[in-house]
C-alpha cells in the first residue's frame, strides 16, 4: 500500500490534470471502501445487539423497530466519517502540489475552499461538542415499547439539536451548586457554546469526533432519544400543591438527570412541568435573570423549595387534607380505604424526619382529629387496641405507624369482597333498581310528565346561545345557572349526566361547555358527602334539594304544582293492581282568614299534629294575606336534632271548618317551611268508600282540592282542634275514621288488604348515641318542637291595616269596620302621594335583559310641563369650568369621577330631539365629605329651578322607606359577632327607564376633555339629586330580595330589609359560621339584580378571611389578619374599633371662634346618636342655651364669663377620646338568654331632664346581665317649670324611650320596668280617684297609654343614673358615674320594692284639685288602748306583766281556800300555761282592735272586706278567743293550727317591734330569713313583716357589732397647698422609708453592716420627689436631712406627714428606745418659719400623694438591686436615691399627648431643671455680651408654659373622687362606736364613746377621738372615721 501510494503521488505530481483525476478516483474507491468496512463493523455490532434484543421476552416489536431505526443512522454515520477522512488525507498530502499552480482552474479553487472550509467548520464542532469518546455498554438504557411511539419519523439529527441536547457532563448540576449559585456574567458567557448553522453539510448532519467504538456513540444517541420521549410524555404536572412538591421534584430530577441540559435548557423545561402559579413566579426569576440563566435556575429552585417545600408548608397542607377529610359513616369503606392511604402518606412524610410538626401524630392531641373522622365502633374499637398496646409497651401513647396500620387493617377488612355484605350506601339504588326489574307480575306503563314553564316560552332572541352555562341555562336559555334549574333537577341522576354529555357540559363543574373534567381547575365538594370527586347535583341517590319526595300517585290525586312551573301529567296508567302503598293522616281542608274579615278567607289544608308545641305556616302564607310581620328568631327541634331559624310571626288569624259551624282563634303562627308536604296523605271520599266501616263517612269527607296547598300545621297550642268528638274503629289493622271539630279525617294506612308493600321505608328507627352521634338512617321530618326565642315581636314600621272596603247589597253589613281598632292606628299612615309613588313603582317597575332594575322617574298627575332649560345648564358648566381653573385638584377628582361614570355606562349621549319635544338638563356640582377630602361626589342639580320650576317640583318623593338609624344602630349591638357591608354605588345600580332619560340630560365635554367641545348627555341611572332617588333606590332594593319569596332565605330578606340604612348594612350574629353563611347569601341573592355587597368589616379575622379582600373595606383590603391589629371603622357615623369591639369618639383639635356660631357648630360636630355621652353634651346645649337667651350677633364674641365656662368645657370634651362603649350590650347574646328585662330611668332637675334605658338579661344559670341601651337629655323649658312637673315630663320621655326600644330593637322583653326617684310623680301614676289639671292629666294618659303603674317603681337619688344627665357631668368623670354601667341593684336576682304610691301631699300641691272634706269628731268610749303596752322593752316583760295582772285580779275576784298563798296584792313568781295565753290574748285582742276595728265589723256583719285593706288578700277570720287570724287556704294541710291560720300582727305597732325583737334574740341575731321564719313558726303573721324585720336588725346594737361596716364618709376637698402654684417644695409631704442594709467597713469576721433609710419629700404643688439618706431612726439623724433638703430646695412653708407609726414600728423591731423628740423638731421648723401638720393615726390615705411616690421609689429600687453584682455601700445607696429622684421627677404628670404641636412633656423635672430637651451645643460664635442676652426671657417662657399647662391639664385630673362619692352622717360627740384593732379579732375590739368630732371646713366629721375603758383606767385615741364603727348614734331613739 505504501508503494502504491508513493507511485501515485510521484505521477500525481507529473501532471496535474492526471493526479487530480486519478487521485479522485482512487480517492473515492479508497473511501468506498472504507465506508464499507466501517459500516460492516457497525451492522455486525447492531447483529449481536438485535440478536440480544430477540431474547427479550417483552416489546419486542417496539425495540426492534427502533434498533432498525439506529442501523440505519450509525451506517450512514458511519459511510460519512469514512469519506471526510479520506478527503482530509488526500488534501494533506497534495495540498503543496495545488499551491505550486499560480493559474488555478476555477473548479480547482472551488475544491480547495470547499475542503478547507469544511476542515475549519470540523475542527470548531468538534470542540463544541464533547462527546465521551466511550461508554460503557452497561450503562446504556434498554428502550421499552411503551417509550417509543411507533408512528415516530425516522430520525434526522442536526448540529444545533445535538450542540444544545448533549452539552459536557461536568455542566451538569452547576447550577444549584453551592460554588457557582450566583455566577458572574463573564463566567456564564465564557461556557456558553457557539453554534454554526451556516455550514450546509453541518445543517444535514451531525458533526462528531472519530471514534473507534461506534456502538457507544450509538449507545448515547439511544438514550438521548429516550431521554427526550420521556421528557416530552413522561413528566407529571406538578398542581401547585405543597403536599405533591417533594414527590414532583425528585421525579423531575431523576429524569432530567442524564440528560446534561445547560441551565437555560433545565428553566425552559422547568416552566413547562409547573403548575399556574409556581410558573408565574419562575418566569418573573428568568425575566430578571434574562442574561444569567444559571443564576436564575438557582433561584428558582430556591423559590420552589422556600415556597411549597418548607417544612411548615407541607406540614400546613397535610394537616389541612385531615382536617377536610369528612367524616366517615358506618359502612363506607371506601372512604375508609381513602383515609388508610392518607395515613400512609401522612406515615411516610413523618418517616423522612424532615418535618418536625408531624411528631404531634405520636400523641393523643394530635391523633384526636383523625380519630373523630372514623366511624363510632372503630373509634370505641382503637380505644381498645391503643389502651392495651399502652399497657403492654408502658408508652404513653402507641406510635402513629400503629395507628396507621390498624386504619390499613379495618379498610383491608371492610374492602375485602369476601365479606363484603350488602351496604346501605353503596348498593341501595343498586338493589331498588334490581328489585324494580326483576318484578315481572305486573307491568307498569309510565308516560312523559311534562313539566313547562310559563315564562319559559320564546325569549325573541333575547338571550343568545353562550358558552357559559353557570349564567345561561341550556334547557330554558334564560340567566339562571344550569345547576340551579328546576327541571334539571328533576330529572334522574343518568337523565342529568346523559344531558351533560349530550351539551358537552363539564361533569366537574357542570357550568362550562369549554372544557372536560379532567382540564377543568374549578375546585368542587358535593354538599352531600363532602365529596370533591363530583358535584352535587350528580351526587348518587337521594336529591336532598327536592323539598319532599313526589308523591306516589294512589288514586287519581293530583300533584300539587310547583310555585313557578305547572306540572301537567299527560297520561299515568297503571294497569293491573297498585304497586305502591299509601296511608292517611290528619289532615283536614279549611279555610283561614284574618280575624273578622272572612271575604278574605283562603282554603288550604291543615296538618293536626299534636306532636308540635307550636302552630307554623308557610312562607306563601305571608304573601297570600300580604302579612309584613318582621322575622324573629327560633329553635327548632326535630328527629334531625336542633336548629336555630328565623321566621316571621303571623297573628290575628282564625280557622273555620269547611261547613262554616265552627270558628276558632288561631294564635301566633310561626313561619317554617319544614311542614311535610305529601299530599297522598290527604284522606278523600274514595278511600273512605273502600272500607266498608267508612262508607257512611265518605259524603262527610271533602274532594280533593287540587289548589289548596298544604299550608298549617296546628300544634298543641290550639288544643281544640285536636279534641275527638267522634270515632269510627272498624277492624283490626284497619284504618279509624275521627270527627274532629275542623271535619273528618282517616288515619292509617288506606291500601286494600295491605298487600302493597312501599318500595322505600318511610318510617326509620332513629337512635341518638351520645354524645349526639347519628345513625345511618335518615331524620324523621315530621315531629317537630318549637322553642320560640322571641315573642309579640313588635313592627318597625307599620303599614295601615285597615281593611279595604268591599260593599255588597247586605245592609246589615254596613259600618261593622267602622269602629275596629289595631294597633298601628297612633302609627304614619303613608300619604295620598306615597300611595301614587308605590303604584307607580309597582306597575313600571321590571328587569331587563341583564337582571338590572328598570324605575320610571314617579311625576306627579297632573303636573305642569317642564321648559328646556339648557341655557341655564350651559352657564353652571361654564361656571363650573372657571372654578376648575382655580382649583385644579378639585378638577381632577372632578373629571376621575365623571370618568367613571362613562365607564360604568351611567350616562350615554343623548340623542337629538325636537325643540317640542319636553327635556330638561341637570347642573352639576361637586360636594367633598369632611372626613374624605380626596374623594369628590357630583350632585346633579335637580331644584334648579328655571321659569320658577325645577324637576323636582314635578316629581313625587316617595315614602320614606329607610329604617331608622337608631334602629339599626341598635340591632347591630345585640350579638357578638358583627359586620358592616356596603352596596357599590346603589343609586347607579338601578337604571331609569327609556322614555324618562330625557328629563336626565346635562351637559358635559367631549371625552371627558375640558378642551373639547360640549355636548349633550343623558344619565342612565337614577342620581344623587333627585327627591325620589333614595325611594327608589330602597325600593329596588327590597324588592332584590322580595321578587322570589320562596328560594330568598327569610335571614337574607330580613337583612335587606331590616339592617340596612341607605346603602349601608350593620348586623349582629352569634357565631361567626352564622355571619359567615349570611353574608355570601346575600351577596348570592343581590348579585341576581347586579348589586354588589363589598365593603365588609367585621370584628372577628375569621369572617374576613373567609372573602376576598376585594370584598374588604378600603383600611381591611392590605391587612395580614394573622398578624395586624384590626383598624378604626366608622359605623353610620360611629367609630367602632374592629380590635376591641368598642365605640369610640373622636374630638376635632379644630378650634371653631368664640361666637354663637362656633359653639353651635363645636356642638353639633359631636355625633351622639345613641346618647353615650349625653350628661357631657347636655352642659354645651345648657351654654348654647344662655348665649341665645339675649338676642345679638351670630359672629360677635363671647361674653367673658361664658367664654370661660365654654372654654373650661370645650377643652374637657379631649377626654372623650379615652371613652370606650362596648358594642353588644351584654357578655352573652340576647338571643339565647333565659329572661330578657328593658329598665328604664328617668330624672329630673331645673336644668334638664333625662332618661336612660339598660337591657337587664339573665343567664341559664340565673346570673344578671346589664347593658347600656340608649340615653337622652333635654333642656328644660324657660320660663322653668315647677320640679314635679319637669319629674313628670321625665317620665314621658321614659316611656317614650322605652316604645322606641321595643319597636326597633327586635326583642321580646319579659318585662319592662321604669325608675324614678319622684314620689310625687310616682303618686301621680298611681292615682285613681283625684282629678289633676290639664298639664298633669295629658302627661300621665300618655305615661297609662304605654305603662300600667305595677311597672313603676321608686330609686333613690344616689342609685339613679339619670341624675347624672340632669346635673351636667364632665367627660373625665363620666365613665366613674354609673350612666353606662347602671346602678348595682339590677344585678341582684330580686327586690322587694314598693310599686303602689300614695299622692305626697295632694292638698298642698298645685296640680291636684283641691276636695271639700267634712270632718266628724266622734269620741272613743274605751280609754285603755295599746299605747300602754310601749313602756315595754321587752316581749317577755310585757306578757309577764299583763299575766301577773290578770294572776291577782282573778283571785280578788274568785274565793280561794284559807291555806291558799295567793291572796290580795301580792307578788307571785309561777303563773300558768293559761294565764300566759290569756294575757297574750288580751294584748292582741287590743292591738287588732285599733287597728283593723273595720275588717272586725264587716267580718261579724258578714260584709267583704274593701280591696284598701291590707288584709283583703288573706281572708281573716275571728277565732273563738276573738282574735283575727289569717284563713287562707291551708286549712286541709297537715301543719299546726298555728301555722296554718297565724294570728294577724299590724307591723307598724309595737307589739310587733317586741315581737320580732324577741325572736331575733331567740335565732342568736341571725338575718331576716332566720328571725322571720320564728316568728312565723310562733303564730304570728306580721302585716308587712320582712320590711319591719329588716328594719328593727338594722337599728340592732348587737348585729352592728358583729356585722356592721366601718364608717365612712365622702371624700374631703384637696387642701389649698395642693392646689396652689407655689415654687417647688413650697408646701411638702414627707414619710420615711425602708431600712437597707449598707456594708460599712470590714473585720476579721468579715463584712459589718448597718442600716440605712431614707426620708423621702414630695412636692404638694408640682409632685416633685427629694430623697436623703439617714442612718437611725432618732431625732438628730433626721434634722441633719431635714437641713440638707431645706440646703439644696430652699425654705418650706408647710410639712405634712403621719404620726411617726413607722418609727415606733421600726424601734420595736429593732428592740430600741424611742427617742425621738418631736419638740426639738418643732424649735427647729419654727425657727426656719414653717408649720407642721400631722395626719391623725392609722390614716395612711391622707398622704396618698407622699405614700404613692414611697411606692414608686420602692419598685425602682427593686429594679436596680437585680443589677447590683457588688455588696451594697452608703455610698452606691446614695447614688441610687439620687437615680431614683431623678426617674421619678422625670414621670409625665398627665397623659402623654399625640399632639405633635405640643412643646414638651410637662414632668416635675421640666421646672426643677429648667430643660425640657437634651441640650446641643449652639451653632455660631458668641461673646461675653450675648451670655445674658434674652436668657431671663427664655427662663420666664418656660416658667409660664409650665404653669399654664399645670393649671389647664393637671389640676382637672384631680377633680373626680376615685372613691366616697356620697355624703354619710356624721359621727357625733356621744355616739357609742367599736374601735378596730387589726391584731385581733372583731369580737374583740374594744367599744368606746366619742368623746370629740373635729368636722373638716365642709362640716363633714372625718376625725374623731374615742374614749375606751380598760382594766387600768380609760384611754384616748385620735382616729379616722374609717377606723371605727357606729354602733348607736347620739342622735339616735333606738332603746336598746
Amino acid at each position: 500500500m505504501t508503494t502504491e501510494t508513493s507511485s501515485l503521488k510521484t505521477r500525481s505530481c507529473a501532471s496535474c490534470s492526471s493526479a487530480r483525476s486519478n487521485t479522485s478516483s482512487t480517492g473515492s474507491a479508497a473511501a468506498k471502501a472504507r465506508a464499507r468496512a466501517e459500516a460492516a463493523k457497525a451492522r455486525l455490532t447492531f447483529a449481536e445487539e438485535e440478536v440480544n434484543l430477540k431474547l427479550q421476552k417483552a416489546k419486542v416489536e417496539a425495540s426492534m423497530e427502533m434498533l432498525q431505526q439506529k442501523k440505519e443512522v450509525a451506517a450512514a454515520v458511519a459511510e460519512a466519517e469514512a469519506l471526510e477522512a479520506a478527503i482530509d488525507e488526500h488534501s494533506e498530502k497534495h495540498s503543496c502540489k495545488l499551491s505550486l499552480n499560480s493559474v488555478p482552474l476555477e473548479t480547482t479553487q472551488r475544491t480547495e475552499q470547499y475542503v478547507i472550509d469544511q476542515t475549519k467548520n470540523l475542527d470548531k464542532d468538534l470542540q463544541l461538542c464533547d462527546v465521551p469518546a466511550k461508554i460503557e455498554p452497561s450503562t446504556s438504557y434498554s428502550i421499552s415499547g411503551s417509550q417509543l411511539k411507533p408512528e415516530a419519523k425516522p430520525f434526522l439529527l442536526r448540529h444545533n439539536s445535538v450542540s444544545f441536547q448533549l452539552p459536557d457532563t461536568t455542566l451538569k448540576h452547576s447550577a444549584t451548586s453551592p460554588a457557582n449559585k450566583y455566577p458572574t456574567p463573564s463566567q456564564q458567557f465564557g461556557s456558553q457554546n457557539s453554534i454554526n448553522t451556516s455550514n450546509p453539510l453541518n445543517s444535514e448532519y451531525p458533526m462528531f469526533q472519530n471514534s473507534n467504538d461506534c456502538s457507544s456513540n450509538m449507545n448515547d444517541f439511544v438514550r438521548y432519544l429516550a431521554r427526550r420521549e420521556l421528557v416530552s410524555t413522561g413528566l407529571l404536572q406538578f398542581n401547585d400543591k405543597p403536599q405533591n412538591y417533594r414527590a414532583w421534584k425528585r421525579s423531575f430530577q431523576n429524569a432530567t438527570f442524564d440528560l446534561n441540559l445547560t441551565p437555560s435548557e433545565e428553566m425552559d423545561l422547568l416552566l413547562k412541568w409547573l403548575g399556574k402559579e409556581s410558573a408565574e413566579q419562575v418566569e418573573q426569576i428568568r425575566a430578571i435573570h434574562i442574561n444569567h440563566p444559571q443564576a436564575g435556575l438557582a433561584m428558582a429552585w430556591d423559590r420552589l423549595d422556600q415556597t411549597y417545600g418548607s417544612a411548615e408548608i407541607i406540614e400546613h397542607a397535610l394537616f389541612k387534607r385531615i382536617d377536610a377529610f369528612p367524616k366517615i359513616a358506618n359502612r363506607d369503606y371506601s372512604k375508609l380505604s381513602k383515609l388508610s392511604d392518607l395515613l400512609m402518606e401522612l406515615q411516610s412524610a413523618k418517616a423522612e424526619g424532615d418535618l418536625p410538626g408531624l411528631v404531634l401524630l405520636d400523641t393523643a392531641r394530635g391523633i384526636y382529629p383523625i380519630i373523630q373522622k372514623l366511624p363510632f365502633r372503630l373509634q370505641e374499637k382503637w380505644a381498645s387496641v391503643g389502651a392495651a398496646y399502652k399497657r403492654h409497651n408502658q408508652v404513653p401513647y402507641p406510635p402513629f405507624a400503629y395507628f396507621v396500620d390498624f386504619v390499613s387493617q379495618e379498610a383491608d377488612i371492610g374492602n375485602d369482597p369476601s365479606f363484603s355484605f350488602v351496604s346501605y350506601i353503596d348498593t341501595a339504588p343498586k338493589v331498588e333498581k334490581a328489585a324494580w326489574k326483576s318484578s315481572k307480575q305486573h307491568e307498569i306503563f309510565v308516560h312523559k310528565t311534562a313539566v313547562s314553564y310559563g315564562d319559559c316560552a320564546d325569549t325573541g332572541g333575547l338571550y343568545k346561545q353562550s358558552d357559559d352555562c353557570d349564567k345561561l341555562c341550556l334547557i330554558h336559555k334564560r340567566p339562571h345557572p344550569l345547576n340551579k334549574c328546576r327541571v334539571f333537577l328533576e330529572k334522574s341522576t343518568d337523565a342529568r349526566k346523559a344531558f351533560l354529555r349530550e351539551h358537552n357540559v363539564c361533569f366537574k363543574c357542570c357550568s362550562s361547555t369549554t372544557h372536560i373534567a379532567k382540564n377543568c381547575k374549578t375546585k368542587v365538594q358535593c354538599s352531600e358527602c363532602k365529596s370533591e370527586g363530583h358535584n352535587t347535583v350528580l351526587h348518587p341517590g337521594h336529591a336532598s334539594w327536592k323539598e319532599s319526595n313526589p308523591a306516589t300517585k294512589h288514586g287519581g290525586e293530583g300533584e300539587q304544582p310547583l310555585s313557578q312551573s305547572q306540572v301537567d301529567s299527560k297520561c299515568t296508567e297503571v294497569c293491573g293492581e297498585n304497586q305502591t302503598d299509601r296511608s292517611c293522616s290528619k289532615v283536614c281542608l279549611v279555610k283561614v282568614f284574618p280575624a273578622g274579615q272572612k271575604d278574605k278567607a283562603v282554603k288550604v289544608y291543615a296538618i293536626l299534629d299534636e306532636q308540635s308545641n307550636r302552630s307554623l305556616v308557610r312562607s306563601q302564607f305571608f304573601e297570600v294575606f300580604s302579612d309584613q310581620s318582621p322575622c324573629a328568631p327560633y329553635i327548632l327541634r326535630t328527629c334531625a336534632g336542633v336548629k336555630e331559624s328565623a321566621g316571621r310571626r303571623a297573628s290575628g288569624y282564625e280557622v273555620e271548618s269547611l261547613d262554616g259551624t265552627v270558628c276558632i282563634s288561631l294564635p301566633s303562627l310561626i313561619e317554617c317551611n319544614d311542614i311535610p308536604n305529601n299530599r297522598d296523605e290527604i284522606p278523600t271520599p274514595d278511600v273512605a268508600r273502600s272500607h266498608t266501616h267508612l262508607k257512611s263517612m265518605a259524603h262527610f269527607i271533602p274532594e280533593l282540592d287540587p289548589k289548596a296547598p298544604i299550608m298549617l300545621l296546628l300544634g298543641r297550642d290550639v288544643i281544640r282542634v285536636h279534641k275527638v268528638r267522634k270515632q269510627v274503629n272498624g277492624p283490626h289493622n284497619l284504618p279509624y275514621a275521627q270527627k274532629l271539630d275542623l271535619g273528618w279525617v282517616i288515619v292509617g294506612n288506606v291500601c286494600l288488604g295491605n298487600v302493597h308493600k312501599p318500595l322505600t321505608i318511610s318510617t326509620f328507627h332513629t337512635n341518638t348515641i351520645e354524645p349526639e352521634r347519628p345513625t345511618l338512617f335518615k331524620p324523621c321530618p315530621n315531629v317537630f318542637h318549637v322553642k320560640e326565642t322571641c315573642k309579640d315581636f313588635q313592627i318597625a314600621n307599620h303599614c295601615p291595616t285597615y281593611p279595604e272596603a268591599k260593599f255588597t247589597c247586605d245592609v246589615d253589613c254596613l259600618g261593622d269596620n267602622v269602629f275596629q281598632r289595631t294597633k298601628e292606628d297612633n302609627q304614619v299612615a303613608p300619604s295620598i302621594q306615597d300611595a301614587t309613588f308605590m303604584k307607580i313603582m309597582d306597575e313600571g317597575l321590571r328587569k331587563d335583559s341583564n337582571n338590572s332594575w328598570v324605575a320610571p322617574l314617579p311625576f306627579k298627575s297632573p303636573r305642569p310641563r317642564l321648559p328646556n332649560n339648557r341655557i341655564q345648564a350651559l352657564k353652571r358648566l361654564i361656571s363650573l369650568k372657571h372654578n376648575f381653573e382655580r382649583k385644579p385638584i378639585m378638577k381632577e377628582h372632578f373629571l376621575k369621577f365623571m370618568e367613571k361614570i362613562f365607564k360604568n355606562g351611567h350616562a350615554e349621549l343623548a340623542p337629538p330631539l325636537d325643540e317640542k319635544e319636553e327635556q330638561w338638563y341637570l347642573p352639576t356640582f361637586g360636594v367633598y365629605h369632611p372626613k374624605k377630602v380626596n374623594q369628590i361626589r357630583v350632585v346633579f342639580d335637580s331644584s334648579a329651578q328655571h321659569n320658577a320650576i325645577s324637576l323636582n317640583d314635578v316629581l313625587l318623593t316617595g315614602p320614606d322607606l329607610n329604617n331608622t338609624l337608631v334602629g339599626v344602630m341598635m340591632r347591630f349591638r345585640k350579638e357578638a359577632i358583627a359586620f358592616t357591608a356596603d352596596i357599590e354605588q346603589m343609586f347607579y345600580c338601578f337604571l331609569v327607564r327609556e322614555e324618562d332619560r330625557d328629563f336626565l340630560r346635562f351637559l358635559w365635554f367631549q371625552d371627558n376633555d375640558t378642551s373639547k367641545d360640549i355636548v349633550d348627555y343623558r344619565m342612565r341611572v337614577h342620581v344623587f339629586g333627585n327627591k325620589p332617588s333614595p325611594a327608589v333606590a330602597i325600593h329596588c332594593l327590597h324588592k332584590s330580595v322580595q321578587i322570589d319569596n320562596f328560594h330568598v332565605d327569610s335571614e337574607v330578606k330580613q337583612f335587606v330589609m331590616r339592617d340596612f340604612y341607605v346603602d349601608d348594612g350593620l348586623k349582629s350574629l352569634p357565631t361567626v359560621e352564622a355571619t359567615i353563611s349570611l353574608l355570601k347569601k346575600t351577596q348570592e341573592v343581590l348579585s341576581k339584580s347586579n348589586l354588589r355587597l363589598h365593603k365588609i368589616a367585621a370584628n372577628s379575622k375569621k369572617v374576613m378571611e373567609a372573602f376576598p379582600s376585594t370584598d374588604h373595606a378600603c383600611d381591611l383590603k392590605d391587612l395580614d389578619f394573622e398578624e395586624d391589629t384590626l383598624p378604626m371603622q366608622r359605623s353610620l357615623g360611629l367609630n367602632w374599633d374592629l380590635h376591641s369591639d368598642c365605640f369610640r369618639f373622636s374630638v376635632s383639635d379644630e378650634v371653631k371662634p368664640y361666637t354663637r356660631r362656633g359653639v353651635l357648630s363645636t356642638i353639633n360636630r359631636l355625633y351622639d346618636p345613641l346618647g353615650f355621652v349625653a350628661p357631657v353634651t347636655i352642659q354645651g346645649k345648657a351654654i348654647l342655651r344662655e348665649l341665645t337667651a339675649v338676642s345679638g350677633d351670630w359672629d360677635a364674641p363671647l361674653p367673658q364669663k361664658m367664654e370661660d365656662a365654654w372654654t373650661l368645657w370645650r377643652v374637657s370634651l379631649s377626654e372623650l377620646a379615652n371613652f370606650s362603649i362596648p358594642r353588644v350590650y351584654t357578655e352573652i347574646s340576647t338571643s339565647t338568654a333565659m329572661r330578657r328585662e328593658l329598665c328604664v330611668f328617668a330624672d329630673a332637675s331645673i336644668k334638664a331632664i333625662a332618661a336612660v334605658s339598660y337591657l337587664k338579661v339573665t343567664d341559664d344559670e340565673g346570673k344578671n346581665h346589664i347593658g347600656f341601651v340608649m340615653g337622652k337629655a333635654k333642656l328644660a323649658p324657660r320660663p322653668e317649670h315647677t320640679v314635679p312637673r319637669l319629674e313628670l315630663c321625665a317620665a314621658v320621655l321614659a316611656v317614650e324611650l322605652a316604645d322606641l326600644i321595643s319597636v326597633n330593637l327586635d326583642l321580646q322583653f319579659d318585662a319592662v320596668t321604669y325608675y324614678t326617684d319622684s314620689k310625687v310623680v310616682l303618686g301621680y301614676i298611681c292615682n285613681e280617684t283625684r282629678r289633676f289639671y290639664v298639664y298633669v292629666s295629658n302627661r300621665v294618659q300618655r305615661i297609662r297609654r304605654s305603662s300600667s303603674p305595677d311597672q313603676w317603681r321608686y330609686v333613690p337619688t344616689e342609685q339613679n343614673p339619670a341624675d347624672h344627665a340632669t346635673r351636667f357631668v364632665s367627660a373625665a368623670h363620666l365613665q366613674k358615674t354609673n350612666w353606662l354601667s347602671g346602678p348595682n341593684f339590677l344585678l341582684t336576682q330580686g327586690t322587694d320594692i314598693q310599686n303602689t304610691f300614695n299622692l305626697v301631699n295632694p292638698s298642698s300641691d298645685p296640680d291636684v284639685r283641691p276636695l271639700v272634706s267634712t270632718l266628724t269628731t266622734t269620741a272613743l268610749t274605751k280609754q285603755l288602748g295599746s299605747e300602754r303596752f310601749a313602756k315595754f322593752s321587752s316581749w317577755n316583760s310585757l306578757t309577764g306583766a299583763i299575766t301577773r295582772l290578770i294572776h291577782i285580779a282573778h283571785h280578788f275576784k274568785t274565793t280561794e281556800k284559807e291555806n291558799s298563798s295567793c291572796k290580795g296584792w301580792h307578788y307571785c313568781k309561777e303563773f300558768t300555761m293559761e294565764e300566759s295565753d290569756r294575757a297574750i290574748n288580751i294584748i292582741l285582742r287590743a292591738v287588732q282592735e285599733e287597728a283593723y276595728s273595720h275588717e272586725i265589723e264587716c267580718i261579724k256583719r258578714q260584709e267583704r272586706i274593701p280591696k284598701s285593706s291590707p288584709l283583703h288578700t288573706l281572708d281573716p277570720f275571728i277565732d273563738q278567743q276573738g282574735l283575727l287570724r289569717v284563713g287562707g287556704r291551708l286549712h286541709l294541710s297537715s301543719l299546726n293550727q298555728r301555722e296554718k291560720t297565724p294570728l294577724l300582727i299590724p307591723g307598724k305597732s309595737h307589739i310587733a317591734t317586741l315581737i320580732i325583737r324577741h325572736h331575733h334574740e331567740r335565732v342568736q341575731h341571725q338575718g331576716r330569713h332566720f328571725t322571720e321564719g320564728a316568728v312565723r313558726a310562733a303564730g304570728f303573721w306580721i302585716i308587712g313583716g320582712k320590711r319591719r324585720v329588716s328594719s328593727i336588725i338594722h337599728q340592732c346594737v348587737t348585729c352592728r357589732r358583729l356585722r356592721a361596716p366601718l364608717s365612712i364618709q365622702k371624700m374631703a376637698n384637696l387642701p389649698a397647698e395642693r392646689l396652689s402654684a407655689d415654687p417647688p417644695f413650697t408646701n411638702v409631704g414627707l414619710d420615711v422609708f425602708g431600712p437597707w442594709n449598707v456594708s460599712s467597713r470590714r473585720t476579721r469576721g468579715g463584712l459589718l453592716y448597718s442600716k440605712r433609710w431614707a426620708v423621702i419629700f414630695t412636692c404638694m404643688s408640682i409632685r416633685a420627689v427629694h430623697i436623703e439618706v439617714i442612718e437611725s431612726l432618732d431625732t438628730s439623724s433626721f434634722i441633719n436631712a431635714l437641713r440638707r433638703f431645706l440646703a439644696v430646695r430652699g425654705p418650706v412653708k408647710h410639712i405634712r406627714s403621719d404620726r411617726g407609726t413607722n418609727f415606733v414600728g421600726a424601734c420595736k423591731e429593732l428592740q430600741i428606745p424611742s427617742n425621738i423628740d418631736s419638740k426639738v423638731v418643732k424649735t427647729y421648723l419654727s425657727d426656719q418659719g414653717c408649720t407642721w401638720t400631722f395626719n391623725p393615726p392609722h390614716a395612711s390615705h391622707c398622704g396618698g400623694s407622699w405614700e404613692r411616690m414611697i411606692g414608686l421609689a420602692r419598685r425602682i429600687l427593686d429594679s436596680m438591686f437585680l443589677q447590683l453584682k457588688d455588696k451594697l455601700t452608703h455610698e452606691v445607696l446614695v447614688t441610687f436615691m439620687a437615680e431614683v429622684t431623678a426617674i421619678i421627677n422625670a414621670r409625665p404628670l398627665v397623659p402623654v399627648s399625640t399632639d405633635p404641636h405640643e412643646s414638651f412633656i410637662l414632668t416635675p423635672a421640666a421646672l426643677l431643671t429648667q430643660k425640657v430637651n437634651p441640650v446641643a451645643a449652639p451653632t455660631g460664635e458668641f461673646g461675653v455680651t450675648d451670655l445674658y442676652k434674652c436668657q431671663w426671657r427664655q427662663v420666664q417662657h418656660l416658667s409660664n408654659t409650665f404653669w399654664d399647662r399645670w393649671r389647664k391639664q393637671f389640676l382637672p385630673t384631680l377633680q373626680p373622687r376615685r372613691k366616697w362619692q356620697s355624703v354619710h352622717p356624721n359621727v357625733n360627740t356621744g355616739s357609742v362606736v367599736l374601735l378596730k384593732n387589726s391584731q385581733v379579732p372583731r369580737n374583740e375590739w374594744p367599744l368606746g364613746l366619742v368623746t370629740q368630732s373635729f368636722p373638716s371646713k365642709d362640716g363633714k366629721v372625718r376625725q374623731v377621738e374615742v374614749k375606751v375603758i380598760k382594766p387600768g383606767g380609760s384611754t384616748l385615741f385620735l382616729r379616722p372615721v374609717t377606723e371605727v364603727v357606729l354602733l348607736l348614734s347620739s342622735e339616735s331613739k333606738v332603746d336598746e
